[in-house]
């Protein structure tokens, strides 16, 4: 990896080095610990700070010590997660906060603001320096997780307080742009998903919201087993963490089937020597339902467009085969509809509130409107045409948001790396001597902390193209 010189006055450290507390882990939902507290849960960490209202009421147990509390100005980080891209994820705690309990699966870090300014911190984990880091210190199975250790060795280019303030009044000009554009993408993102609704609830009798309401001529209730000829499982593989490739077998993951379409990318690998069984091989047409996932996901369905070879229905997944006499289009729209969902969730059950599983018999039991023949075949070619012209909308909202985080990964690059200025070179780099951090008294760490303060400024990065900044302009100015 090349290395990129940092400007005069900025140092390496690591985040051990400007900790003005240990890092502290926080305590499992299960345990007594937190009390009355309510516990965040790993989602409500993101890109625009902290969530507070999502959370989870603790669960009283025995024993578990006291509860580690956010504050204003802490940063938090997910230290497990089920996905890599949730791995790492920080942000930091604002004011206005409600006293919150963090879970076992989040960290708390507390800086020693006369060195690292907290906000700052906040971008600078975002860059793609440390989320490089992230990713090649990741542990762990089905399950991502980062060792304490492992964030302590994180490095961190840092140039002067002074100049962090200066970075931290350009980029709150430039990202307060960015995220009024990205209000309008998430209000967009909203009437989208509306309109999928409307397309799906399209497959139903009018104002059909309960069961066993009067129904037009020709209609009549019946039981979602009446309409479907089998169901069909997967069943668990052993996989590697990448998609598949070229000619290897791939196992759906259950985000192919709750984005509102199907999407073939979101596989893992099967690993070579595993026992394939080519009757659970997804094909064109397939009606697959999500039967395992969080509540608002558990029951997702999608209708297969198209498929690439080789590639399986998981463990969590279902594929419903309908009856011959019905249009499969008009199934999968209905089983789509905000009436289906809700009685799959009223059936779902778990162990624990996130993870939630409908059974087969109890989705043969739903009741459900039956169309006519030939009132299917119009309504499912219908609310077809309206889904797809929902989803190419999503998709358009779908890439402009990709293009805002890359101008913010742009913005957050250059601002961690000292090519950030203001218009005609306002705001210039300031130079000043290079700082002398030293480690906390109170933490307990090695030698190498105190030398880590003057080690040489560079820093490895990834291949960088100089119209990097022209590029950033270019997005923003489209969003």
């Amino acid at each position: 990896m090349a290395e990129l010189e940092l400007p005069p006055g900025w140092v390496e450290v690591r985040l051990a080095d400007v900790l003005r507390s240990p890092l502290v882990s926080g305590r499992s939902k299960t345990s007594g610990a937190n009390g009355r507290w309510k516990v965040l849960r790993p989602t409500a960490l993101s890109l625009a700070g902290v969530d507070y209202r999502d959370v989870d009421e603790s669960v009283g147990g025995a024993g578990g010590g006291a509860p580690v509390l956010a504050c204003e100005g802490d940063f938090l980080i997910c230290r497990s997660s089920g996905t890599l891209d949730g791995l790492g994820r920080g942000a930091l705690v604002g004011d206005g906060l409600e006293p919150v309990a963090l879970p076992s699966s989040m960290m708390r870090v507390q800086v020693r603001p006369e060195i690292l300014h907290p906000e700052y911190l906040g971008h600078l984990w975002q860059s793609s320096q440390v989320r490089e880091q992230i990713v090649a210190a990741a542990g762990g199975g089905r399950m991502r997780s980062l060792a304490m250790r492992a964030l302590q060795e994180v490095r961190l280019p840092l140039p002067p307080l002074a100049e962090q303030h200066r970075i931290l009044d350009l980029l709150r000009e430039r990202l307060w742009r960015l995220d009024r554009g990205g209000e309008a993408l998430c209000r967009a993102a909203a009437g989208v998903t509306l309109l999928q609704d409307a397309a799906h609830d399209d497959a139903l009798a009018p104002c059909c919201d309960a069961p066993f309401e009067s129904l037009p001529p020709g209609w009549s209730w019946g039981k979602l087993g009446d309409v479907i000829k089998r169901i069909e499982a997967g069943r668990s593989l052993e996989y590697n963490r990448r998609p598949a490739r070229g000619e290897e077998w791939g196992v759906i993951k259950t985000s192919a089937m709750t984005r509102g379409a199907f999407c073939e990318t979101e596989n893992k690998a099967v690993r070579a020597g595993a026992r394939i069984d080519e009757e659970y091989e997804i094909r064109a047409g397939d009606i697959l339902l999500c039967r395992a996932n969080s509540p608002a996901h558990v029951g997702a369905t999608v209708q297969v467009a198209a498929c690439r070879p080789r590639l399986l229905l998981s463990d969590k997944s279902l594929r419903l085969v309908p009856e011959q006499n019905i249009d499969g289009r008009w199934l999968a729209q209905l089983l789509a509809t905000s009436y289906v969902r809700t009685q799959i969730s009223q059936r779902s059950r778990g162990a624990v509130a996130s993870m939630q599983h409908i059974s087969q018999a109890g989705l043969r039991d739903i009741p459900i409107p039956i169309a006519p023949p030939s009132e299917q075949v119009r309504l499912g070619q219908r609310a077809t045409a309206w889904t797809l012209g929902a989803q190419r909308l999503d998709q358009q909202v779908q890439k402009a948001q990709e293009k805002s985080e890359l101008l913010r990964r742009a913005l957050t690059d250059a601002a961690c790396t000292g090519r950030l200025v203001g218009p005609a070179g306002v705001g210039t780099p300031q130079h000043e001597s290079p700082l002398a951090v030293q480690p906390g008294s109170s933490l307990c760490v090695d030698d190498s902390i105190g030398r880590s303060g003057h080690r040489p400024a560079t820093w490895p990065a990834l291949d960088r193209d100089p119209k990097t900044t022209i590029v950033a302009v270019q997005l923003e100015l489209e969003i």
